[in-house]
């Protein structure tokens, strides 16, 4: 009874498979409207989101992996460019250093008597921007009010008493004593300009309707009659506005560089002189 069922079973589950085996055989035959057959249509909507995703995942890997070693050739490039731009910059500091130390006072005396180089000897640190002394004196025909520039031909002072044989005194035009006579060369405002002994020159009472702006050059007037006209001084840093006046603060040129080695002007050629 036993083996007649295990028989019988048999016989039905060979039936079922030889039943699924032509209908997969006909599924082959049977072609739908996109030209493609019944179990391609399956299988392609089968394993469809399998080949996105695989395909997605290889594009992302592939992306990441360019943007990686895009970003690391940048990156060393970019040290490559720092490291040579800091090699040039020590280069072009020794090549200035150099040309100041070995080129500046001697070319200033051969090239133009009317100009003769000077050092700074002394600097009072009590007051640094007021009065300074320089190698420069009688000796060398060394007067009261000649005017002293830097080596870039920025107004720095002018030598007051006392004089020796071998030294002067010189005023800074950053100090509270004194002042130049200049105009700001953008809209030819004119003034008075005084220092105070600090970093910052003003001029004061100028007309609160003229207009002026940070970052414009300020010149000398000549008008003064003791510093020579169309030297640079400095630009303007401050604007304070008052009832019909305004003051205007100037940074001179000469604070941001060195004033170790200057140039002293013999015969300034005053407004008005040829």
């Amino acid at each position: 009874m036993w083996k007649r069922e295990t028989s019988t079973d048999r016989k039905f589950f060979i039936l079922i498979f030889v039943l699924f085996l032509n209908l997969f055989i006909m599924s082959f035959n049977i072609i739908l409207k996109n030209e493609k057959s019944l179990i391609e249509n399956i299988a392609s909507t089968l394993l469809s989101p399998v080949q996105v995703g695989f395909q997605k995942t290889i594009d992302f890997l592939s992306y990441e992996f360019k943007h990686y070693v895009f970003l690391k050739n940048m990156f060393t490039q970019y040290h490559e460019l720092k490291k040579k731009h800091k090699q040039l910059k020590y280069k072009n500091y020794l090549l200035r250093k150099k040309l100041n130390q070995s080129n500046f006072l001697s070319k200033v005396n051969r090239d133009d008597p009317s100009f003769m180089g000077a050092e700074v000897i002394s600097v009072d640190n009590n007051f640094p921007y007021n009065n300074i002394y320089i190698n420069r004196g009688l000796s060398h025909g060394i007067k009261k009010n000649m005017v002293l520039i830097n080596e870039d031909g920025e107004l720095v002072g002018r030598v007051i008493d006392p004089i020796t044989l071998i030294s002067a005194k010189v005023r800074l035009i950053t100090s509270s004593t004194g002042g130049v006579g200049a105009y700001i060369k953008k809209n030819k405002l004119e003034g008075f300009l005084t220092g105070s002994d600090q970093k910052i020159c003003q001029f004061k009472y100028l007309l609160e309707n003229a207009p002026v702006s940070i970052g414009d050059d300020v010149i000398t007037s000549g008008t003064d009659q003791l510093f020579p006209p169309y030297l640079p001084i400095g630009k303007v840093v401050g604007i304070e506005k008052e009832y019909l006046t305004q003051t205007i603060y100037v940074k001179p040129f000469f604070i941001e560089k060195s004033i170790k080695q200057l140039v002293i002007m013999m015969n300034p050629l005053k407004k008005g002189e040829k």
